[in-house]
C-alpha cells in the first residue's frame, strides 16, 4: 500500500467523524442523561422531606395539645416559704436542654423531651430567664412555662434572708438597713407584741422576749410590711418547724421548750459542722447531768455582744445572766435563732461521754472531743499551738 492509500485510510468519513469522537459524544450524552436524573432524584428527595417535616409538624400539633400553652389556665401562686416549695436556681446562658435537665433533677418535670417539645412549639425555645424561680411538683407544664418567663431579678428588692445564728439585735439591724422597718420598731415588737402562739406560752421575763424563735430562713416581702409582719413570718416558720422536729419530743425530754430552743442556741453559736451539732448537744446535756458550769463562750460573747473566737479572763468575768462560767446551769433563754439542724441535734443529742471540746486549729471549723480534762488541756494546748504556726 502506497502513501496515498494510507492517508485516504485514516481520513475521516464523511458521515461522522471517526469513532473515536463518537465515542467521546456518547460519554457526553450519558453523563448529562445521568446528572439530569440525579437532579431529579434530589428535587424528589426534597420534596418528600418537606411533606414529611410538615406533615410531622401537622400531626404534633394537632395531637400534642397538651404542648400547647392554654391562655385560659390562671397561673399558680406559690407560697415561696411552704415547705412543698421547690426553688430552683436557673443559671445565666441556660439552653432549654440545660433548664430541663435542672427541672427533671428536682422533680418539677418527668420528661425531658416533653418539655423541651413544648417550649419549641409555644416559641418558648432559647427565650426562658434565669435566677431563682419557685414551682410546686404538681405545676402543669404551661404553668411551669410561665413561671419560666417571668423576670426574677425584681424579687432581690424584696428578699429578706436570716442568717442561722442571727440575735434579735442582729436581726433588728438588718431589716433596719434594708429601710424595711426601723431597729427600735422591730425590737419594741419583739418585746411588747402580743402573739398568739402555744409554743410561746410560759416564756420568762428577759431583754428580748422572743429571742431564739425567729426562725432563720429568706423571706419574700411585698414592701409594706409592718414590724410585726415580719415576726409573724418567722414565728410562723417556727412552727413549722417545731410541729415537724420538736413538738414529739418536749414531752418525754425532761425539758421545756424553751430550754431545748436555748440549748439549740448553744449548739447553733458553737457548732461549725453539721456533723458535730449532736455531739456538742451531747456535751452540754452531760455537762448539765453531773451539775457541772456549761462554761459555753458564746454566751458570754451574748452577754458583751461580741463574737470574738478567744474568750479572755476578762470576758468571762462579766455580770449576766448568760455567762455560764459563773452560773450553772442553762442561761435565761436562747443567745440566737438556731436553724433546723441545731434544733434537731438539742431533741435528739448524741449518747457518749464526752464532757469537753475545743477546735482543732485556730479559725478552723473541727472540734477535739475529749471526756478527761488532762486530754482536753492537751488538745487544748495543741489548739493555741496552731496561733503561732
Amino acid at each position: 500500500m502506497d502513501d496515498r492509500e494510507r492517508r485516504t485510510e485514516r481520513a475521516p468519513s464523511r458521515s461522522g467523524g471517526t469513532g473515536q469522537s463518537r465515542r467521546r459524544k456518547k460519554k457526553r450524552r450519558r453523563r448529562k442523561n445521568r446528572a439530569g436524573r440525579i437532579l431529579v432524584i434530589i428535587l424528589i428527595a426534597l420534596a418528600v422531606i418537606a411533606a414529611v417535616l410538615g406533615i410531622s409538624y401537622a400531626v404534633g400539633r394537632y395531637f400534642a395539645g397538651n404542648y400547647l400553652l392554654d391562655s385560659n389556665q390562671a397561673e399558680v401562686v406559690v407560697d415561696k416559704n411552704s415547705d412543698t416549695t421547690v426553688a430552683v436556681e436557673i443559671p445565666k446562658g441556660a439552653s432549654t436542654r440545660d433548664i430541663a435537665k435542672i427541672l427533671k433533677d428536682n422533680g418539677i418535670i418527668k420528661n425531658e423531651l416533653s418539655f423541651r417539645l413544648s417550649s419549641r412549639l409555644n416559641d418558648a425555645d432559647g427565650t426562658y430567664n434565669y435566677g431563682t424561680f419557685y414551682f410546686t411538683k404538681d405545676m402543669s407544664t404551661d404553668q411551669i412555662i410561665k413561671t419560666l418567663l417571668t423576670v426574677t431579678q425584681a424579687e432581690e428588692s424584696g428578699r429578706l434572708t436570716i442568717p442561722e445564728g442571727y440575735t434579735v439585735k442582729q436581726i433588728a439591724a438588718l431589716v433596719d438597713q434594708l429601710g424595711i422597718v426601723s431597729s427600735d420598731e422591730f425590737i419594741n415588737e419583739v418585746n411588747n407584741g402580743e402573739f398568739d402562739y402555744d409554743f410561746l406560752e410560759g416564756i420568762p421575763d428577759r431583754e428580748y422576749r422572743l429571742e431564739g424563735y425567729l426562725f432563720p430562713d429568706t423571706y419574700f416581702l411585698s414592701g409594706n410590711e409592718t414590724a410585726r409582719d415580719i415576726i409573724v413570718m418567722m414565728l410562723d416558720r417556727f412552727g413549722q418547724v417545731y410541729n415537724e422536729s420538736v413538738s414529739s419530743y418536749v414531752s418525754s425530754s425532761g425539758y421545756t421548750l424553751d430550754q431545748l430552743v436555748t440549748v439549740a442556741s448553744m449548739v447553733e453559736s458553737e457548732a461549725k459542722l453539721d456533723e458535730e451539732r449532736p455531739t456538742i448537744a451531747g456535751v452540754i446535756y452531760n455537762r448539765l447531768e453531773i451539775d457541772m458550769p456549761l462554761q459555753i463562750d458564746s454566751t458570754v460573747q451574748y452577754a458583751l455582744s461580741t463574737k470574738n473566737e478567744v474568750v479572755t479572763y476578762t470576758d468571762l468575768e462579766v455580770d449576766s445572766p448568760y455567762n455560764t462560767y459563773k452560773n450553772k446551769g442553762l442561761p435565761v433563754g436562747p443567745i440566737c435563732s438556731p436553724g433546723k439542724a441545731s434544733i434537731e441535734a438539742a431533741v435528739n443529742p448524741e449518747k457518749h461521754s464526752y464532757i469537753y471540746y475545743v477546735l482543732k486549729e485556730q479559725g478552723g471549723s473541727e472540734h477535739t472531743f475529749t471526756v478527761s480534762y488532762d486530754d482536753f488541756l492537751k488538745a487544748k494546748a495543741a489548739y493555741q499551738a496552731t496561733f503561732n504556726s
